[in-house]
């Protein structure tokens, strides 16, 4: 996926007001995806030109987060490219929220965790001493 700076994304916001080109157009020209500059666009009018800045870490949302962007989309009459704007999110991530969401409540937006689980048990220090104390033991006889 491509990454375009935040002076860039500026650049074409103010290309866009200044000549009168289409969304569209500007989009053909700099060989854009198809509604990249309407996304940024809407983006820019709700949260100005900080709303444009890459993030460069991952974000972890809380239960009590998803739920209130679930409910806000689902009890006002706005559009998701919107609510996803307004949050800073992508749509495609409460979409994907949304769906959990009706298939298995609040339970199913938890965070699950990620990779394969360990096929070792978890020892604890007081198991470890008395193994280590165990071997020592065997070593002396």
């Amino acid at each position: 996926m491509t990454k375009y700076t935040q002076k860039f994304k500026l650049d074409l916001i103010q290309e866009y007001l200044d000549t009168g080109c289409s969304q569209r157009c500007l989009e053909n020209k700099y060989s854009l995806p198809k509604d990249t500059l309407k996304k940024w666009w809407t983006v820019y009018n709700l949260k100005g030109p900080e709303g444009l800045k890459l993030r460069h870490f991952k974000r972890k949302f809380t239960v009590d987060f998803k739920l209130r962007v679930i409910n806000y989309y689902l009890n006002n009459d706005v559009s998701m490219s919107k609510v996803a704007a307004s949050h800073n999110l992508l749509c495609s991530q409460i979409s994907i929220w949304l769906k959990l969401f009706m298939e298995g409540g609040s339970e199913a937006l938890k965070l699950k965790k990620k990779g394969r689980p360990s096929k070792m048990s978890k020892m604890t220090k007081k198991d470890a001493r008395k193994i280590l104390k165990r071997k020592v033991m065997k070593l002396r006889h």
